[in-house]
């Protein structure tokens, strides 16, 4: 039987971009054995995904908290034995930097196949693997990680992904949805920059029709669902505390999705619902979802920082203005 590990640690809108690989694999080897290596924080995500064998979780974020403590000591071990505790045919870093080093070089595989040095993030990780694949630059994330797998292959048909069902646990109940047309809203975004704008966000919804539900993940983006529902009474509810399998699902019943660049989006684009994406400090032709159903507005720098693929003042611009996107710049829900 082959074996295959995935080496793709972290973060959560990353590793989802990377589920096309694994759709991928698991059409060419229906029956191999295909885990993933991933920090213990995202496990539970890749847990329900049902073309996995085995998630290896590595609680990285903790060592580093304590890394002399005999807790961290002991989980290393643990860890350190499970990754040699199988010999895979092939192992596939789609990490490509100085974390990814260390699972790469310690797991144990025929083959390890990675980033040639122009597509690495840090040439280190060029040590930890044998054969070092060539990937063409600007091009959306997901094709650059599913390429490596497919130009090792030869393979150069294109693949289409049909999106996967994560499994629900036995605990997990769908919200009661409105029978009218459903789109569900994520504003937020981990960096404040990247998130959708009231000022754009609400002339853009007074132009569709049907049902709003507004996700939110913390308290200040709670508050800001509160405030864009009530521009919209009796259309509109709040979605918060849904564990990822489970907001993945309330989607699949979704008739649209509007987004910013976030793990939502990224999460949605796993699903056959449509998707209206917005982009500032981000190129949109880099992370939006691949297929015809998804478009996307890329908005503009008032400042004149051009940039290929994310713009060097994303954490520190004061203004955020490139996600201010006039309502006439916009064009329209996509449609199925």
């Amino acid at each position: 039987m082959t074996s295959i590990l995935l080496v793709k640690t972290s973060a959560i809108g990353d590793v989802i971009q990377t589920f096309p690989v694994l759709e991928y694999l698991r059409q060419k080897f229906p029956h191999a054995e295909i885990d993933w290596v991933v920090e213990e924080g995202i496990a539970p995500l890749l847990r329900a995904h049902p073309f996995l064998s085995n998630v290896i979780g590595w609680d990285l974020k903790k060592w580093r908290k304590r890394p002399f403590s005999s807790d961290t000591l002991s989980s290393a071990c643990s860890f350190y034995r499970t990754l040699r505790a199988k010999q895979y045919d092939y192992l596939f870093d789609l990490q490509g930097n100085t974390k990814s080093v260390f699972v790469t070089l310690f797991a144990k595989a025929k083959v390890k196949v990675g980033f040639d040095a122009k597509g690495v993030r840090e040439r280190l990780n060029l040590l930890a693997t044998h054969c070092h694949i060539s990937v063409p630059s600007q091009i959306n994330r997901r094709l650059k990680y599913l390429k490596l797998v497919q130009n090792y292959f030869g393979d150069a048909e294109e693949f289409l992904s049909q999106g996967v069902h994560l499994t629900l646990s036995h605990d997990c109940q769908l919200p009661k949805l409105s029978r009218d047309k459903r789109y569900m809203i994520c504003f937020g975004s981990k960096w404040p920059n990247k998130q959708l704008k009231k000022s754009s966000l609400i002339p853009f919804l007074e132009t569709i029709e049907g049902h709003f539900y507004f996700v939110y993940g913390d308290l200040r983006e709670k508050q800001m669902a509160e405030e864009l529902a009530a521009h919209f009474p009796g259309r509109a509810e709040l979605l918060g505390e849904m564990s990822l399998p489970l907001w993945q699902a309330v989607m699949w019943e979704m008739d649209g999705i509007i987004a910013s660049d976030s793990a939502g989006l990224h999460l949605a684009g796993t699903t056959g619902t449509p998707t209206l994406s917005f982009f500032g400090p981000t190129r949109a032709e880099t992370f939006k979802p691949l297929e015809a159903r998804h478009r996307a507005i890329q908005g503009v720098c008032p400042y004149g920082i051009s940039f290929e693929e994310q713009c060097p003042k994303l954490r520190s611009c004061p203004t955020g203005a490139c996600m201010q996107i006039e309502t006439q710049n916009r064009s329209g829900f996509p449609q199925e």
